[in-house]
This record gives structure tokens, sequence and C-alpha cells, in this order.
């Protein structure tokens, strides 16, 4: 076995470990897809998922909401899996992030389970510094919706809290036009007009800071290998596709990835879903590639490549759960 299959198995086999511990934790109705990526959080070197410290997390955070909330279970285990990937597992982290949410709120950001996530994303900031950026946000949100009006929407709030945590020398209509190069660009070779796509485009803003052709290149780069593999990108896993085309810089998959997808299609309760199968291997990469860069280009990197990846996927998941499930109740009733 070489080194970079026996890294890869390692992987999974904590990913493998971690899923087992939350199918059997006290953390109950939590989509299965839900559990993989609070799973893979803890799936890097050195890593171990605390079964109690998480749990402890949720429950705080669903005292805290109480009854009558818009927040549901799956965003609840992926927001206490975000908040116990920073160490942040005490009660004055949950306080923080609703009073983070609560902020959003009076800074008219609607009251969806989404805006949890840019909630979440505010605990970066030092406390005199979250009144600002939510008002840049807001702005930022605006600016974007005038170029896609109809597309941008509550799934987009995390992103836009991001973009207006990034120097102030980037006014909010620049940023939405960079998101709107990015958006432009990536429909043109190959990509989905969807909201996946707009995540997609704010990212590739978050790590270039400007119009980058060349990083448009190199995602294509990525497109080719995943056709290659016969992978058709979606939605799912496009935010991850820019991170690749980021870390990789142009060069091409290696071995490490045939042995992680390979890996992956054999996990429990998986093999009848390709895509979600993909975007797990996907993001595993990720996770090794980005642990190969060396401290200065880690540095560099205002947030967590893995944190981003799963807010994208957490949201996606939890949409495509709760449309089931309203259709599920539809035909119930008919």
């Amino acid at each position: 076995m070489t080194q970079q299959n026996g890294d890869a198995r390692r992987m999974v086999t904590r990913l493998k470990e971690n899923y087992e511990k939350l199918r059997k934790s006290p953390v109950k109705y939590t989509d299965k897809r839900i559990r993989y990526l609070v799973a893979r959080l803890f799936a890097g070197q050195d890593e171990q998922l605390d079964i109690q410290r998480f749990s402890k997390v949720n429950q705080l955070i669903k005292e805290r909401a109480g009854t009558f909330t818009v927040l549901t279970t799956n965003v609840r285990a992926a927001l206490a899996g975000l908040l116990l990937k920073e160490n942040r597992e005490n009660l004055a982290d949950v306080e923080q992030l609703f009073a983070n949410y609560q902020a959003l709120i009076e800074g008219k950001f609607p009251r969806t389970e989404y805006t949890y996530f840019a909630a979440q994303a505010l605990m970066s900031l030092d406390s005199d510094q979250v009144a600002e950026t939510i008002v840049r946000a807001k702005k930022v949100h605006e600016a974007i919706k005038q170029h896609h009006p109809f597309l941008t929407g509550n799934e987009d709030i995390s992103m836009s809290v991001l973009l207006a945590m990034l120097d102030e020398e980037y006014e909010p209509s620049e940023l939405a036009d960079l998101t709107e190069f990015y958006f432009t660009s990536f429909d043109e070779i190959g990509f989905k007009k969807n909201n996946g796509l707009q995540f997609l485009a704010g990212i590739s803003v978050l790590l270039c800071r400007k119009k980058d052709p060349m990083y448009v290149k190199r995602v294509r780069t990525v497109l080719k290998q995943l056709e290659k593999q016969n992978i058709k990108p979606q939605e799912l896993f496009y935010s991850t596709i820019g991170v690749l085309a980021f870390v990789l810089n142009g060069s091409n998959f290696d071995q490490q990835f045939d042995q992680l997808y390979a890996e992956v299609k054999m996990l429990s309760g998986l093999r009848f879903d390709k895509n979600f199968q993909t975007a797990l291997a996907l993001s595993l990469y990720v996770e090794q590639k980005t642990s190969e860069l060396s401290m200065e280009q880690t540095e560099q990197l205002m947030v967590s490549l893995t944190a981003l990846i799963a807010i994208e996927q957490a949201v996606i998941v939890s949409a495509v759960v709760v449309t089931a499930a309203i259709v599920n109740t539809s035909s119930s009733n008919s």
C-alpha cells in the first residue's frame, strides 16, 4: 500500500468512526448526510470527534432556541459541529451565536435557519465589529441581488457576511461586481445558474480578492479531471470544485483521490447516493490537500475552507430534506 493510499484509508476510517458515534448519539432525527458532513469536519489528521462535547453543544443550542424556532435539527447539528471545530462549546459561545443572530435580524435580515450560519461566521470578529459588519453585509447582499434578483435569497446571507468581512477597501458594489465576474465566467464553462454557483462565485472572491482569469482556468482544469472520472459537476459540490482549483493550483488529481473515492463508495447508507458520495470524496480530498499548504499560504486564508464547504453543503442538504418533507406531507394529504 502506498503512503497516499494509506492516508486516504485512515481518513475514511476516521470518518466512519465519527459517523457511527453520531448515529448512536443522543442527537436524534438528523439526516444521515448531515451526520456525514459533521463527521467529515473531524476526519483530518490528529482529530477526533468527542461525541459528549458535540452532544453538549447541540443541547445548548436546542435549549437556547426554544420550542418555537426556525432552526431545524439538521442545521442545529451542523452548527454544533462548526462550533466544536472551533473549540466554541460553552454557554457563552452559544449566547454569542444567538446575539449575532438577533443582531442580523435587527439589521433587516430575515429569520431563517440559514441566518444562523451567518451568525456563526460573525463569531470570528471582535464584538465591536459585528454591528458595522452587518450593515456592510446588508449592502453586499442588496448589491448582489441587483445582479440576480430572483436567485439571491436567504441562502446567500452567510456569503454576504463573509464578503463583508473582507478589507473595507472593497466597496459592497465592488464585491458584488467581483462575484458577478466569477458567476458569469463559471456559467460560460458549464456550471448551471443556481444558488450553488452564486456561492462558488462568492468563495472565489474570498480566495482571489480580484478578477483572476487564471483561477477560472484552474477551475476548468478541475472540471476536466472530473470528466475523466465520469463525474458531472453538481450543485452540491460546486463550492468544493472552486476550493480544489485553489489548493491544487493547476495540478492534476493524484491517486489519493481515486483511493478516497473508492473508499467513500463503500460507506454505509450512501451506496445509492452518488452525488453525495462524490461531494464527500472531494471534500475529503480538499482536507488532505489543504493540510499540504505552507504556513504562509494557510495564513492568507481568511476562513476555514473545510467550514466553507460544510456550510454550503449543509444548506443544500437541509433544503432538500425540507422540500422532501413538504412533498411527502402533500402526498399524504391528497
